[in-house]
């Protein structure tokens, strides 16, 4: 049955890029709309708006505590993924009959273009752009949507052949009837257990991921990473060598990236840092393939093009080595004999030690971490094992410091960051790594991870301009 947009009343919950991006698509569709935002910052949004939006949604838009009569005629929240199912307004219109669903699940109802959808703790938007390059340079139009930046209902209008959906726990926690074409779990790890409370009701709401997916593409030594369900077929891949799925040739002299078990190419191709970004590529061919598998894809292509679309892994593999990873994700910003690695976007332990496990193999000195910041309730005390392993000096910054202080012994407790690369680098000699990964959120020091890591990066310029 088609879902009819203007057969509903609406109210949009947050007004931040995606409940802004609600409202618009509600108004253009002809839909009843209003909409609440009670944070402080809530008028100064509202006036940032287009005017077009403002003239339209005037008197509709509450900034107040809500009554029960705000949801008088309405069939449906959509509430942005920045706010928890729990806050008092979705619990004041569950009790009034709305039902709540997210932008994601409101685009699920109304697509009829492929998707593939990819979540984890870590990795996920360097995958979701791998993924789309790949298939854009194989004459696959795809369009990178979701938690990396551009609003899945801003897609339902393009001439895409593909949709590759970045997916967070908070997008997928009000998600019921995405269907997939492939997805993937990159990885879990603690995280965000400030919002879901625990690492189980986390890991479920990962797992919603599969619940319409033709076909899961599963890490072999992942945990909790595979669909609970058997009637999910998955490909795998890993590290190590593998007859089915990818994996990588027992080779010390040119180890390759395989597909069951023949090479693919050569792992000196894949340009992104660290062995975690070998498990990227893999995980990006492999929701290729199942493009390539899916009957779904030919038959969107169809109606708008007369050729069908054919995806070559070993043609998509050629193209691995032209990607450029996103900023603040394990890249090199300089190197002066002494590598210094901008990866400030490791908001969460799993993401710290993804990087520590990565980056160790190819250093050929020390490795020096900067980290710290606002641990979210995360177990800092987990990265212990990887820093006596890997690490020889930790700088902590930021409001969790001192936490770093209990999880290694080496570690100094600077007063910013500014301060944590001067002293990095006192202690560097040529060869050695200075990684910023800081495995805690930004915002008790900085507007974001993306300041954070600006800031690193000028803080690295000017010593090694001093």
């Amino acid at each position: 049955m088609t879902y009819n947009v203007r057969e509903h009343s609406y109210v949009v919950g947050g007004l931040g890029i995606t409940g802004q991006a609600c409202v618009r698509f509600l108004l253009q569709q002809g839909a009843s709309v209003k909409a609440f935002d009670t944070r402080p910052t809530a008028s100064s949004i509202m006036a940032s708006m287009p005017e077009a939006i403002q003239a339209s949604m005037k008197g509709k838009i509450e900034t107040a505590p809500l009554s029960a009569a705000f949801f008088d005629n309405v069939d449906t929240l959509v509430l942005s993924p920045g706010l928890s199912p729990d806050i008092e307004q979705v619990k004041l219109a569950k009790q009034c009959g709305v039902e709540v669903i997210g932008d994601i699940e409101l685009f699920a109802r109304l697509n009829t273009k492929p998707v593939v959808g990819i979540t984890g703790s870590n990795g996920k938007t360097t995958v979701t752009l791998l993924t789309t390059h790949l298939l854009n340079s194989l004459g696959v139009k795809a369009i990178a949507a979701g938690n990396v930046g551009l609003p899945a209902l801003d897609t339902l209008d393009s001439d895409a052949d593909v949709i590759v959906l970045e997916l967070s726990s908070f997008q997928l926690e009000t998600t019921s009837s995405l269907s997939l074409c492939a997805a993937t779990i990159l990885n879990l790890s603690d995280d965000h257990l400030d919002r879901h409370g625990s690492f189980e009701h986390y890991a479920l709401a990962k797992h919603r991921i599969f619940d319409n997916a033709s076909q899961a593409i599963v890490w072999r030594d992942g945990h909790h990473v595979a669909p609970h369900s058997s009637s999910v077929s998955q490909l795998q891949y890993g590290l190590g060598e593998a007859l089915h799925g990818f994996g990588v040739s027992d080779s010390t002299e040119k180890p390759q990236l395989t597909f069951n078990g023949k090479p693919l190419c050569s792992l000196s191709s894949i340009h992104l840092a660290g062995t975690h970004n070998v498990l990227n590529v893999m995980a990006s061919l492999g929701l290729c393939y199942a493009l390539n598998k899916s009957h779904a894809l030919n038959k969107s292509h169809a109606l708008n093009k007369s050729h069908a679309l054919e995806i070559s892994l070993e043609a998509a593999a050629t193209h691995i080595g032209s990607f450029t990873s996103a900023p603040h994700r394990c890249v090199e910003i300089a190197n002066n004999g002494v590598r210094f690695i901008d990866d400030s976007k490791a908001t969460n332990v799993g993401a710290t030690i993804a990087a520590l496990e990565g980056l160790a193999p190819v250093t050929q000195g020390k490795l020096i971490l900067i980290a710290g910041g606002d641990a979210k309730g995360g177990d800092i005390n987990a990265l212990s094992p990887y820093l006596n392993q890997f690490v020889s000096h930790v700088f902590a910054i930021g409001k969790d410091a001192a936490l770093f202080t209990t999880a290694f012994a080496n570690t100094v407790i600077s007063s910013n960051l500014n301060d944590a690369v001067k002293s990095a680098c006192k202690v560097a000699s040529n060869g050695d790594v200075v990684l910023l990964s800081p495995a805690c959120a930004s915002i008790d020091m900085f507007n974001n991870y993306m300041h954070r890591g600006d800031v690193f990066k000028q803080a690295v310029e000017e010593v090694l301009a001093a």
